[in-house]
């Protein structure tokens, strides 16, 4: 994505970020001499994240110290350029379409049409795109990106489903508090429930 589609991109979320500094790239987190403390790879699916450390585990919940740098790297699962500029422990780790599917019918209401598959099916075609926004847990998905709790932590970053390299977003936590990891790219049916509740938390 050039640095001009990725600008207009963000003024038109209104991003801005308050509870942690940083700065996104495309590409993977460089190594050694960085001085990063933790990495993490963040998987956007319809409709949910998937959360992994650097070696490939699945994570519900991460916890940072206050003052720790942090690369988080985005990536659609759908992407599948992308994925192949994964570390193999970490794309070998992404389960599959159809697991995740079982985690929607598990933990998403049923569709009007209820039929979880067609409702993908129409999403995966038309609403191809995600995002990545981390912002305090609670704070309402449609509320503004600078509101409640001290806004933002990370502001949206995109994740295309065309994108031929992951997004690196390297933070510092500055805040205390519990984060939760959100979609703000319409999305299809299930947008409103693509989030990963308290999955970072700053002691």
């Amino acid at each position: 994505m050039t640095s001009l589609r990725r600008r207009a991109f963000l003024l038109a979320t209104g991003g801005a970020i308050a509870s942690l500094s940083g700065c996104a790239s495309t590409g993977l987190p460089g190594r050694g001499g960085t001085n990063t403390d933790t990495t993490l790879y963040v998987g956007s699916y319809h409709w949910g994240f998937v959360l992994l450390d650097d070696s490939g585990a699945e994570q519900e919940q991460v916890v940072l110290e206050p003052g720790s740098v942090v690369d988080i790297v985005g990536f659609n699962t759908s992407a599948e350029a992308a994925l192949e500029a994964l570390p193999a422990d970490v794309r070998d780790a992404i389960p599959d379409h159809e697991a995740l599917e079982e985690r929607n019918e598990e933990r998403l209401p049923q569709p009007p049409s209820g039929d979880f598959h067609e409702a993908l099916e129409v999403a995966n075609e038309q609403y191809p795109n995600h995002s990545l926004a981390v912002m305090p847990s609670g704070q309402n998905m449609g509320g503004g990106m600078g509101g409640g709790r001290g806004g933002m932590m990370l502001h949206p970053i995109p994740l295309p489903a065309d994108a031929t390299s992951p997004t690196t977003a390297r933070l510092t936590a500055t805040q205390r508090g519990d984060y939760t990891l959100s979609c703000l790219t319409y999305c299809g049916y299930g947008h409103p429930y693509m989030e990963l509740a308290g999955a970072l938390v700053v002691r």
